[in-house]
Order: C-alpha cells, then sequence, then structure tokens
C-alpha cells in the first residue's frame, strides 16, 4: 500500500496538512468511535470472563477408545487366542490408527486404540465400534461366561475432577456402600456429569452357597442348580385379552421377589414323591458383594478409617468449575436428607481440580497484573507518566478483547490460552509503545499539535507496525501446524497470542491514538517541553551515534570484522547447543501422588493388607523437617491408585495390588517442590517394607513414565528374559527409578486336560464339566432378583460353601479340599476329578501385551527427580547396550549366540517417541515461520538484501538462547522450542523499524554510513524500551511456573542478546548490503 505524499516525517508543522481526510479524522482525531470501542471491548471481555468455559488444560479431541472384554476365571492365553486376537484382526484395518495397545489377563481384555491426532474423530469412533461389532459373532458364547465387549470413548478429560470420601463413625460398610450408591445416583444425575465410579463399596447381592455334601449325597449338579434358578426367574407378557368383558393384560408374573420364593424352588426330583429344594443344597441370604478390594482415609495425618471414594468425571467440555460447585451443592442438599444421608456420615475434599484451575488462572492473572504494572513503570520512567498511563489502560483492554474474540469464536479458558496472553504482553508493548513514541515526539519535541502529531504518527509507523506485527504473527502461525497429540494440545498458545496481537494493533491506532487527547492533547503547539528523559536520550543517541561511526560502521572493512564476530559466536553457540539434554516437559509441582505395590500374583487380599498397612503408616506419617507433607492419604487394598495417570494398562483389582493416592499439602506449607519428596520417600518405603516381599514392585507415579523401551518378539519367555537383560541395564545407569515391565511376575497354572474317554463314558459334555467346574472354584451371576417398583434388581450370585472360607466368598483355600471336589453325571453319579482330569502344572504371564497386533513387553522406567537427571541422557547411555545384545545380521551365528535371537527388536516409546515426534514438526515450522517472515519483509521493502539484514537477527538472538541454556544447565523443552520460534517473531520488530528509519534518513540526503549510524541512534530508546518491556513481561511467569520458565528465559535470554548484537552489527550490515544511490519513498506493506 503506497503511502500518501504529505506524511514524510520532517522537522516543521507546515509538512503536515491541517485538514486530513474525513475518515482520519473520525477513526484518530475525534474521540466517539474510540470510546464506543473501548466500552466494547471492556463490557465484551466481562461476558466472556464469565460465560467461557473454565478448565485446567484444554480438551484436545483425538479419537481413542478403550475395549474391555471380561470373561470371569479364564486364563490370559485363552482370552488371548478367542477374543483379543479375533478383536484385533478386525481392528487393524481401520485407516487413520496411530497407537494401538492391548493387554490381556486372568479375566478381562483390554485394547486401547488412538487415533492420529488429525482425523476425524466422529467417523473414526463409530468405524471402530463397527469393527467391534463385526468381531462379535467370532467370539465364544455368552453362555460361556464371556461378557460383550464394553466399548467406551476416551478423552483427555477423563481424569476426575473431584474425589470426595465417604466416612462414618460406627456405620458398617452395608449402610456406607448403599448411601454411596445413592449419591452416585444423584450426583450422575447433576448437569455435565458424565460418571462417578465408586472405590471401596461393596454391593448388596443375593448369595446362593452350594453345600457340596449335600449335592455329593444327593447326586446333583451345580449346573441342575443354576439351571433351576435361570428357568424359574422369568417374567414375560401374554399380551391382552381382547374382550369387552373381560379386557385385561396377561402376564407371567415368575420372577423371584422374596428370599422364601428362590429358597423354594424345585432344584431336583428324585421320585415321584421326593422334591429337592434349593434350601436343601444351599444357603441362601442377602448379603455384601465378594470382597475384592478395600479402601482408608488419613486425614492431615490422623489414624486410617475405612472410606468409599467417590471419583466425579465431567463431560468433555464442560465447565469444571461450574461442574465442582454443582456437585458440591447436591452433595450439601444430600446430606439435608436422611433417607440418603446416615446419621454420623461426613465427606472430605480429597481432590478438587476447581481450586487448581482458580489458583491457575488466579495466579496467571496476577502474571498479567504484575507485568502491566513493570512495563508501566518502564514506560514511566523512558517517557511520561501520561504515556505511561494510556499504555497502563490499553494493555488489560487489549486482553479483554482478546477474550470477547475467543469466546465469540468458542474457544474455552484455560492454561493454554492464559499462557498465549502473557507471551503476547511482551508483544503487544511494541506496538503501543511505537504509536506513543510518535505521539511523544510530535507533541514533545516538534511542538505540533495534537490532531497533526496523531496523523504524522499514523502515517509514519502504521506501516512499520502493521509489518512488525504480521512478521509476529506469521512466525508463530507455525506452531498451530504441529502434528501429534502435543500439537494439538500447544495451539491456544499461538491462537490466543495472535488474537492479542491483532487486538494491540487495532487499539494502538483507534484507541491509543484518540484517546490520548485527554492527556496529551492540551499541550500548545509550537512550546517545545522536552522531558529531562528526552534531554538525557538524545544526548546518549548522539553520543551513540558517534561512537558507531568511529567504532562499528567507520568503513565497510570494519563493519565485515563486526558482523564475523557474532557469526562465530553463534556457530560455538550451536556446537554447545549439541551438549545439551533434550526433555520433553521440565518437571513441575504438582499436589498428586500415586504409590503402586505389584505383590507376587499368589498374595492374599490379607497379605496386600499387611503391606498397605505397613507402607501406608510410612507415608501417613512421612514429613519435612517436622512439617507434614501430605494432607490426604487413602490406603487401597486390592487396588491400584489412579490419582496420577500412568500408561500402563492395568486390570482395576486384583488381590496383589496395593495402593496409595497421596495428596501433597499446598505449596506454600512446603520447603520444596513435590517432586523433590519422591527419591527419598520411594527409598524409605522400598529399603524398609517393599524388600521384605521377594518378587514385589514399587513405583511412584507423580508422572507419567519417560522411559519406554518396547521389546517386539513371539515367544513369551524369550521375551521375559529380554526384558530382564534390558531392565538390568536401566538399573545400571544412574539416575533411574521404578525400573520394570508390564508382563509383571510368573503365575502358577494348572491346566486340568480332560480325558476324553472318560467324558464320554459317563456322558458328561465338556461345556457341563466347564460349567461345574466353575461353580465350584467362583460366584457366578446367574440372574436377577427383583428388587422392587422402587428399588434397583440385586444380583443373584452361585457359588460353592467351602470350610476353610469360613463362609466368606471364594474356593477352596487348601490342599485338601481340592480332593473333595466331585463332579455329577447326568445319572447323579458323583466322580472324582482325577476320574475325569489331568492335571498338568506350569507357569503363565499375568499379562500378555501387543502393540500393534505383535506380542510386546515394554519396560517402564522414572528418571530420578529433583538431580538433574533426564531421560535424554539415559537413553544415550542405554543404545550402546541394546546394539550390542540385538541380533546382528553381519555377525556369525557364534558371535551371534550370546545376544537376542533373530527376529526380537525394541524400539523407544513413551516420552522419547512423543519428543522426536514433537521437536522433528517444530522444527519444520520453525523453518517455515522464518520463510514467511522473509516474505513479507521482501514485499515490505521491495528488496532482497534489507530483509536478510532483518534476518539476522534470528540467529543473534539464539546466540543467546543457546548460550544461556548451556551455561545454567538447563534441558532443552518443548516450550523452548515454542519460545524459539516466538522469538523469530519479536526480534524482527526492532530490526523493521531500525531498517525503516535508515532508509528514511538516506530519503533525508544522508549517505548510508550515517544513516546507518544515525538510524540505530533514533531508535536506542524504544529498542531498549520494547526489549525491556518484553523481558520484565515474561519475569513472572518465568519465577512462578516451572513448566514455562524454559520458554519465558529462551525468549529473555535471546532478546537481550539480540537487542545488544543488533544495534552493534545491523549498522554494519546495512553498510554492507544497501547501494549507495538514495531509496525512493518506501513500499509499505
Amino acid at each position: 500500500m503506497k503511502t500518501e505524499a504529505w506524511p514524510i516525517p520532517g522537522t516543521s508543522e507546515t509538512d503536515y496538512p491541517l485538514s486530513p481526510p474525513g475518515w482520519m479524522d473520525f477513526f484518530f482525531i475525534r474521540q466517539t468511535f474510540a470510546i464506543l470501542l473501548c466500552f466494547l471491548l471492556a463490557m465484551g471481555g466481562l461476558m466472556g470472563y464469565f460465560s467461557m468455559v473454565k478448565e485446567g488444560d484444554p480438551d484436545i479431541r483425538i479419537a481413542r477408545a478403550m475395549v474391555t472384554t471380561s470373561w470371569g476365571g479364564t486364563d490370559a492365553e485363552t482370552i488371548e487366542n478367542q477374543i483379543t486376537d479375533k478383536l484385533e484382526e478386525e481392528i487393524k484395518s481401520l485407516q487413520g490408527l496411530d497407537d494401538f495397545t492391548s493387554a490381556t489377563f486372568n479375566s478381562v481384555s483390554i485394547i486401547n486404540v488412538s487415533f492420529k491426532a488429525e482425523a476425524p474423530v466422529s467417523e473414526s469412533i463409530q468405524a471402530l465400534r463397527g469393527k467391534v461389532d463385526d468381531a462379535i459373532p467370532d467370539l465364544p458364547a455368552d453362555s460361556t461366561g464371556r461378557e460383550p465387549p464394553d466399548f467406551e470413548q476416551l478423552s483427555e478429560q477423563d481424569a476426575p475432577i473431584l474425589t470426595l470420601s465417604l466416612t462414618g463413625t460406627g456405620l458398617d460398610t452395608a449402610i456406607l456402600s448403599q448411601a454411596a450408591e445413592d449419591l452416585q445416583t444423584q450426583l450422575e444425575s447433576v448437569s455435565n456429569v458424565r460418571e462417578v465410579n465408586l472405590a471401596g463399596q461393596r454391593e448388596t447381592v443375593i448369595h446362593v452357597q452350594m453345600l457340596p455334601s449335600r449335592l455329593t449325597t444327593l447326586g446333583i449338579s451345580s449346573t441342575q442348580v443354576s439351571n433351576a434358578i435361570r428357568g424359574s426367574n422369568i417374567d414375560s407378557s401374554w399380551d391382552l385379552i381382547r374382550d369387552d368383558a373381560i379386557g385385561a393384560q396377561l402376564r407371567l408374573y415368575g420372577r423371584f421377589r422374596s428370599l422364601e420364593d428362590l429358597r423354594n424352588v424345585p432344584v431336583a426330583r428324585l421320585n415321584d414323591n421326593r422334591i429337592v429344594r434349593l434350601a436343601e443344597v444351599a444357603d441362601v441370604y442377602q448379603g455384601l458383594e465378594r470382597e475384592t478390594n478395600r479402601a482408608f482415609l488419613s486425614w492431615q495425618g490422623d489414624d486410617y478409617v475405612p472410606t468409599i471414594s467417590l471419583d466425579v468425571v465431567k463431560v468433555a467440555g464442560s465447565d469444571t468449575i461450574q461442574v465442582v460447585d454443582n456437585v458440591l451443592a447436591a452433595m450439601e442438599a444430600a446430606r439435608q436428607d436422611p433417607e440418603v444421608w446416615p446419621h454420623g456420615m461426613d465427606y472430605r475434599l480429597l481432590s478438587n481440580d476447581a481450586d487448581l484451575i482458580r489458583d491457575d488462572l488466579n495466579g496467571l492473572g496476577l502474571n498479567v497484573l504484575q507485568s502491566s504494572l513493570c512495563v508501566f513503570g518502564i514506560l514511566f520512567v523512558a517517557l511520561t507518566w501520561r504515556e505511561a498511563l494510556i499504555a497502563g489502560i490499553a494493555i488489560p483492554l487489549t486482553f479483554a478483547g482478546a477474550i470477547f474474540a475467543l469466546w465469540m469464536l468458542g474457544y474455552t479458558l484455560n492454561t493454554m490460552v492464559m499462557v498465549g496472553m502473557i507471551l503476547s504482553l511482551g508483544l503487544l508493548v511494541d506496538v503501543f509503545i511505537l504509536m506513543l513514541e510518535g505521539m511523544h515526539e510530535g507533541i514533545f519535541v516538534l511542538g505540533l499539535p495534537f490532531s497533526q502529531a496523531a496523523i504524522k504518527t499514523v502515517n509514519t509507523y502504521a506501516g512499520p507496525a502493521f509489518a512488525g506485527q504480521l512478521t509476529t504473527i506469521l512466525a508463530m502461525t507455525p506452531l498451530m501446524a504441529i502434528s501429534g497429540t502435543m500439537g494439538k494440545f500447544i495451539r491456544l498458545v499461538p491462537i490466543s497470542a495472535i488474537a492479542c496481537l491483532i487486538m494491540s494493533y487495532a487499539i494502538a491506532l483507534l484507541v491509543v491514538i484518540p484517546m490520548s487527547k485527554f492527556l496529551l492533547g492540551n499541550r500548545p503547539g509550537k512550546t517545545h517541553s522536552k522531558t529531562f528523559v528526552d534531554r538525557l536520550t538524545e544526548d546518549i543517541s548522539e553520543k551513540f551515534a558517534q561512537w558507531s561511526l568511529r567504532t562499528t560502521v567507520p568503513n565497510r572493512r570494519v563493519a565485515r570484522l563486526w558482523t564475523l564476530g557474532p557469526i562465530v559466536l553463534f556457530i560455538c553457540a550451536v556446537v554447545l547447543f549439541t551438549q545439551l539434554t533434550v526433555s520433553l516437559f521440565p518437571d513441575n509441582d504438582s499436589r498428586k501422588l500415586s504409590i503402586n505395590v505389584e505383590l507376587p500374583p499368589a498374595a492374599t487380599l490379607a497379605r496386600s493388607q499387611e503391606v498397605a498397612d505397613r507402607i501406608g503408616e510410612v507415608v501417613r506419617r512421612y514429613d519435612a523437617n517436622g512439617s507434614p507433607v501430605f494432607e490426604s492419604v487413602v490406603k487401597l487394598v486390592g487396588k491400584r491408585s489412579n490419582l496420577v495417570g500412568s500408561n500402563e494398562i492395568k486390570p482395576g483389582n486384583a488381590d496383589y495390588f496395593v495402593g496409595l493416592s497421596a495428596t501433597f499439602v499446598e505449596r506454600h506449607l512446603r520447603d520444596r517442590d513435590s517432586f523433590e519428596y519422591i527419591s527419598d520417600l520411594r527409598q524409605i518405603v522400598d529399603e524398609t517394607i517393599v524388600r521384605d516381599y521377594p518378587g514385589a514392585v514399587l513405583a511412584m507415579q507423580y508422572a507419567i513414565d519417560p522411559i519406554e523401551i518396547e521389546l517386539y518378539g513371539q515367544d513369551l519367555s524369550t521375551l521375559r528374559e529380554i526384558s530382564g537383560q534390558v531392565q538390568q541395564a536401566l538399573r545400571e545407569i544412574p539416575g533411574t527409578m521404578d525400573v520394570r515391565d508390564d508382563l509383571g511376575s510368573l503365575r502358577e497354572d494348572y491346566k486340568l486336560v480332560p480325558k476324553r474317554e472318560a467324558l464320554d463314558f459317563y456322558g458328561i459334555s465338556q461345556d457341563d464339566l466347564g460349567d461345574q467346574g466353575r461353580y465350584l472354584m467362583t460366584d457366578n451371576r446367574v440372574g436377577d432378583f427383583a428388587g422392587g417398583s422402587c428399588e434397583e434388581d440385586l444380583d443373584s450370585r452361585l457359588c460353592t460353601q467351602w470350610p476353610s472360607q469360613n463362609g466368606a466368598i471364594g474356593g477352596p483355600s487348601q490342599l485338601d479340599e481340592f480332593a473333595t471336589t466331585r463332579f455329577i453325571t447326568p445319572e447323579g453319579e458323583a466322580l472324582p476329578s482325577d476320574a475325569l482330569l489331568e492335571v498338568v502344572p506350569g507357569n503363565v504371564p499375568l499379562a500378555i501385551t501387543h502393540r500393534d497386533t505383535e506380542r510386546s513387553v515394554t519396560v517402564l522406567a522414572k528418571v530420578l527427580p529433583g538431580q538433574n537427571y533426564f531421560d535424554s541422557e539415559i537413553l544415550a547411555q542405554l543404545v550402546p547396550k541394546l546394539e550390542a545384545m540385538q541380533y546382528d545380521p553381519t555377525l556369525s551365528e557364534a558371535e551371534n549366540a550370546a545376544r537376542w535371537p533373530r527376529g526380537y527388536t525394541y524400539r523407544f516409546g513413551g516420552d522419547s517417541d512423543t519428543t522426536s515426534e514433537t521437536f522433528a514438526s517444530a522444527g519444520q515450522m520453525l523453518v517455515v515461520a522464518i520463510f514467511l517472515v522473509f516474505s513479507v519483509l521482501v514485499l515490505q521493502f521491495g528488496s532482497y538484501t534489507q530483509p536478510i539484514i532483518i534476518i539476522m537477527t534470528i540467529p543473534f538472538a539464539l546466540i543467546g538462547s543457546l548460550l544461556g541454556f548451556f551455561f545454567l544447565g538447563l534441558s532443552f523443552s518443548f516450550p523452548a522450542v515454542i519460545g524459539i520460534i516466538a522469538l523469530t517473531g519479536i526480534v524482527v520488530n526492532d530490526a523493521i523499524v531500525m531498517v525503516e528509519t535508515m532508509n528514511e534518513r538516506r530519503r533525508q540526503g544522508l549517505d548510508v554510513r550515517h544513516a546507518a549510524a544515525l538510524g540505530a541512534s533514533d531508535r536506542l530508546r524504544p529498542i531498549l524500551t520494547t526489549s525491556v518491556t518484553t523481558i520484565v513481561g515474561l519475569i513472572p511467569l518465568a519465577l512462578t511456573n516451572a513448566t514455562w520458565f524454559p520458554l519465558c528465559m529462551t525468549i529473555i535470554l535471546g532478546l537481550v542478546s539480540a537487542t545488544f548484537i543488533a544495534l552493534l552489527v545491523i549498522p554494519g550490515l546495512y553498510l554492507q548490503l544497501t547501494p549507495g544511490s538514495r531509496p525512493q519513498l518506501t513500499s509499505q506493506v
């Protein structure tokens, strides 16, 4: 866009017309539109803030799902062959799969499917459902006890937003469990609550415990009992009697509605006069389901008490704060209802994401306020209090406008949005400083009246400011194209920053300039009233210009030497950068900790209780310098803690699981960040407790395991051996902890091989034999028990009563009881098990894992936190060891004898895989960003040489960032990559205005050398002011949030080096690359 002839800067007010065009008078001189715009943005910002959905991390929409198929009592190998493999065979043909893993355990198959981040969510999930449905006909029949596959779509926001703990003095488990189930029903009816998960509760069921001695004596099999119960528990409609006289509904009313009905069910007829009823061969009663897990709570160091926890999961994309407030209001309403809330029951808030989000938003808001005050202070010193006040008002108005725009576009208010706003704070101030510098110069230095100063400022600086904002926006735009899940997660940072930049440019022109009349417009024309800072900066600028003429640009040869120095320094910085450690994200303080112990698979619930009690006491009493570290601890027996997520696929409950969910006290009550306590606490638990239980595996989950080595091959025994080698190699590398694999220990396995001739002789089918065995060993659902019109139905469960269990539910727990098991033939003959079955002892793995349908084992490990160890360093040391283990086709068979067998391979997953994908994508986007910036500069200046001058500021900035990271010992993380891409847009702004000023000096008649020196000195104050304001604006975020510290330091260190090197080198580059002829009027974007 060509500028008009009249805005060429000069030194007299006669150079500016007294009557600017009407549109310029309306937008830039009159205040009517500016006042209306201020009101619109302020009101829109308030409406947006109170209306936007507030959440912690943004909801990342990625097609993910979990398919769970239960088959009670079935071993892992059988489920793998008959269920997992059949489902995987269908699923693997889907397009766009990214991560496809499965784990098969005793009684359950779990398949996790993730599509690529770019895949359409609805279509991908629908296609996956179709493939699961296609596989169902190939699965074992429902009659075998196999349950239908449970399909659950997953979200990044599946973690509970609120965890409540119910306790009650003197309340037994049944009352507490019933209250928990009633509350679950009420809370799931709260708006935007997706589900409420209970832990520690036991449902009420109808138990039918068969007496094996009576069954044997009467010759009645357990399958006869099961069939009698199922066949006698039916309601069905017989339609209507269509008659005017009768006209009634007929229905079979045969379900059990009382325990007496159930007890009196005929099970068998021995002869015409002898009917055996259920009560003769079984104890029938209403009670709690078989105990599979227990939960206990310690609050603020008190003794543990039994508890039931409620985890509230919200609907993805809904307002976390609003949902939590509604749930807590529902809890208080339930407390007033004696039908729901038994006397003596109370609850505690163990985890509340709403408070965390409020703290994060308030903290980030405080950072904005602190940064704004710092910027105000700098402008107060650099200009006058009037300009500082105008900028101080414009900054929050910009944020209000950005929030209004984001709200209108449907975005949520989350941590990423707030970080983008803080990042933009240092960028948007540039345009305000540029416009206020122009107004200050026109009114205080040139003595122009307000209208002419405003028009001069717009025509002089609107073009360069637009180019500067555009280059910054183009530099940040490629951040939105970073691939993968991390790219989607980080996308809101550039979006919110770009919204702020666009808004700041509009406010600078349409609000700052016209509204400044109230503070600057009363200056009379021709009255030169330079401030002390004006006189000081003029003196410094003049001295800097003279110094430049003598030192940096006396001639082209010296200018080349000044250019060569930073280039050499940049090469050294790049070389040192290669020595930096790399991590995805730095350690950050978190209040959540999961401690999980996996005991040997033979461990009973009683043994797990013993281990949980010992660890629970250590954690409950753990303190630092006499101050408690944990606010609450939930002790779980027979259940893992999922308070902190893990990449492992594990079943929910198992007798050998021990878990503790601990919540740290708030940060100001602790001496250190939470992760700094982990290694000490782990050492205590491991050395004093876990080592007393050989085979137990301890894992402290404060974050997802960053180290994952995926091993592939067909034979599980070989994979187990290879896994042991890799684990040992990892343990030998300093800085590792929680080294383990997802295969687990071996479990003793007894294969009961049927004697087919004996089965044929006695007339027993394998189906009947299998069913009788299942009823002997565990409890099985055989139907529902009608609970009444206003009550839920109860499960009816059939099992066998064994003396060793003392009335509890479960199979025989003593070897001599196995010898008493009998199988009943159709003729009622009781046969010992050895007459029909042959026992083959062996071992089976607890889990069989697949990745992309291939058998695999994943070795996991964490890095010791807070001790300057990094996963990239550990993996770099591990690679040579793995290469020495892997089969090498270039070696002879004899040389490969000590290596892994052929066909067994490894690859890195976890953070390493994510880091490689994310960093590679970010590197590509950095190249794109530099190209876009260069293209805009070429269009602006109509030259290829001057854009090269400006682009050179990018490596100047990287000198400070790379050297700073090296000498400060910082790990290069993904936030630092974001900082570098953002930095490319920031540093060119000052260079654009500097080169533009040099060109202006040339148009005024100066030669290239003097134009270069004076152009840099003219922009000395605004360059230093914008750099300092950017740096100061980022300091609060850097000091309060460890996650974003690398991003802030990248920009701060880069700006420091870019500012000083640019002031020294750009004049020399301008002298070398600018032809001697005088430039024409510039063509500005």
